[in-house]
């Protein structure tokens, strides 16, 4: 019973370790929850609403379960709430969704069979497009002074 009210003997590794964790299980029960309530409809994808009621509510249940342990673990393991920033948060985001989109030009293409010079043109030309305002979020969440510029 003493467990349930002092957090255990875990050293401040280990309570990052753990503390990672369980920020990954409520970052997904977050997504869990949006897919649950919002409506999702992309330009690239559409997201087909197949869960019925009975499975939604059961879903939300566990959802809500998931928050409760959480509480309890982190009490329990001594895993407090940490500051997150948001700029790094989609600077992180974002990078790796250009080094994709880098990583899907015409000549990383040519792996998949042969692709003609212009195919391979429009390709580079959309991706091109996209890398750049990519790179302006980069730049516009760099970590810098206000008013600085960052290069590049």
């Amino acid at each position: 019973m003493g467990s349930e009210t002092t957090p255990a003997a875990l050293n401040s590794s280990q309570v990052r370790a753990v503390g990672a964790t369980l920020r990954l299980v409520e970052q997904a029960m977050d997504q869990v929850e949006r897919l649950l309530t919002e409506p999702v409809t992309g330009i690239t994808f559409q997201l087909v609403d197949d869960l019925d009621v009975k499975e939604r509510r059961a879903i939300r249940a566990a959802c809500e379960r998931v928050r409760r342990i959480l509480v309890k673990a982190c009490h329990r393991l001594g895993v407090e709430a940490v500051e997150r920033s948001r700029r790094r948060q989609i600077r992180g985001e974002v990078s790796a969704l250009w080094a994709m989109v880098q990583d899907t030009k015409s000549p990383a293409l040519r792996g998949y069979g042969s692709l003609s010079p212009d195919a391979g043109r429009e390709v580079d030309e959309v991706l091109g497009e996209l890398s750049g305002v990519l790179m302006g979020i980069l730049r516009q969440v760099a970590e810098q002074s206000p008013g600085a510029v960052m290069s590049g």
